[in-house]
Parts: C-alpha cells; structure tokens; sequence
C-alpha cells in the first residue's frame, strides 16, 4: 500500500489493487476518462486537457500539488503511443511537443470560460483556432460506413482530440464540459446533470471547500 499512496488521483494513468485468488494483488492501469467514466466520444479529449493538473489542495492531512503528464517531449510520446495515436515508426520532437502544449493550454483557456461567456471570449477562441491550424482534419469514412473527422496530412494523432470537441458542439454537449470553479481545482469535467448547471467537479469536495472557504471570509469582515 506504501507504493499505492506514492500515486495521486491527478494522475492520467490511475494505479488500483485488485485482489486475486491467484495472486495476493496486482496492479492495473486506468484512465482517468475510464475511471470517472467519461462517454467514449470524448475521452481523448478529457484526458488530453486534463493531463496537466492544477490542482492544489489539503486532503487528510496530505498535500496534494498536481502534476504534468506531458511535460517533456518523451512523456507526450509515452502518452500519445499508451492511446495508440503514433505509428510506430514516429517519433514526438520538440516543435510536437510545443504544438501540443499550445494546443492544451487553448483548449484549457477556452474551456475555463462558464459556457453562457464563450461566445464572447473572442480572444480564447481565436487562439484556440490559431493553436488547431497546426492539426488539420479530414473526413474519413470507414468500411463500415462510419463518418468521422481524423487528422489529416501534417498532421498527428492529437488532431482526434480537435475531432471529439467538434463532435461535442455538434451533439449541444460541449457546454457540459466545463472547469471547476474552485480556485484550488481547475479541474476540467463533464457536467452529467439534467439540466447542466453543476459548477463543480464535485459539490461535495471542491464545492463544499468554496461554500466553506466563503464563510469564512464573511464570518473575518464581520468580525
């Protein structure tokens, strides 16, 4: 168990212990989009915004200080052949590296505006479109007749991540994605409420910790 609290929950590849009749217990890996069991058609981008952590916060005693999965070139091409989005002969270089990281970081801005302002936060969608000219789609249509956007030539594998948002605002469902409000999460999620209106990835940590952390704010200006 001392190996199991060395890994956070922030963590894209999630580690749990099974217990086996075989074996006394073993580790398997799990996505973050598996375990929160985010619908498949919007996985890739799930974990993909959500690879960098920001979260900051104290739970039992234990700080938790985030992390980022695909800081340098060779953990986003860990990443990205873990999801299968490299062929085999290529390779991840540093121009990759800061496309993805540029790509990430205008998803995640564009993404923090609540879904009512992003029609107005012309700023982060112009340089969100900036950041996705480096990954061009095409239409492709599989032997089974289904139709779909994939990367195109200059493209890469991240390209499916541009693919799954499109998807999104085509089904009136990227509203749902959305980042947690708590000043020490960030978190990005996807809100699974009848009628959309969570603002947190959890009501009872992060917003439970925002009512609180209010409270007492009010409680220090009337005192």
């Amino acid at each position: 168990m001392d190996a199991l609290r060395s890994w956070t929950p922030a963590k894209v590849i999630c580690q749990c212990l099974l217990v086996s009749t075989a074996k006394s217990g073993m580790l398997v890996s799990m996505r973050l989009s598996e375990k929160y069991a985010v619908p498949p058609e919007l996985a890739l981008l799930y974990d993909f915004v959500n690879s960098l952590d920001r979260r900051r916060y104290v739970q039992n005693g234990v700080a938790h200080t985030g992390e980022d999965e695909i800081e340098t070139p060779r953990l986003l091409e860990a990443w990205m052949r873990e999801r299968r989005l490299l062929h085999r002969a290529e390779h991840v270089d540093g121009g990759d590296h800061r496309a993805a990281l540029e790509l990430r970081k205008t998803l995640r801005d564009f993404l923090a505006n609540p879904p009512e302002h992003r029609p107005q936060a012309k700023q982060a969608a112009r340089q969100l479109a900036a950041a996705s000219r480096k990954f061009p789609l095409v239409l492709a249509v599989s032997d089974t007749g289904v139709v779909e956007l994939a990367p195109g030539p200059g493209s890469n594998g991240l390209g499916s991540v541009l693919g799954q948002m499109i998807g999104l605002a085509q089904t009136d469902r990227l509203a749902r994605l959305k980042t947690c409000a708590s000043d020490e999460c960030h978190w990005i999620f996807f809100d699974r409420s009848k009628p959309a209106n969570r603002h947190w990835c959890s009501s009872l940590i992060c917003g439970n910790r925002q009512k609180t952390r209010a409270y007492r704010e009010r409680q220090r200006w009337v005192s």
